[in-house]
């Protein structure tokens, strides 16, 4: 009886993980882990920084990991 109990247990718990990691892949991203990146001179801005919101011509937003893929560099003023 106690070992059926741990086996329930433990796949209740793996296909409540499994549930989490498929839709926590399908959830949007917050705004929390975007940032403004400068694709000329690699500055990353936090979406609060002005010198992210007046950066129209050569700034995208994108994930902060990608943003660190593609080498950033911190913005002195918001820390990016």
């Amino acid at each position: 009886m106690c070992c059926t109990i741990a086996v329930l247990t433990t796949r209740a718990y793996l296909r409540r993980a499994v549930l989490i990691v498929m839709f926590g892949l399908t959830l949007p991203l917050q705004a929390a882990d975007q940032v403004y990146f400068n694709v000329t001179n690699h500055k990353v801005h936090k979406l609060s920084c002005h010198w992210g919101q007046v950066c129209t011509r050569s700034c995208i937003r994108i994930p902060r990991s990608e943003a660190y893929q593609r080498g950033e560099i911190p913005c002195k003023v918001c820390g990016g």
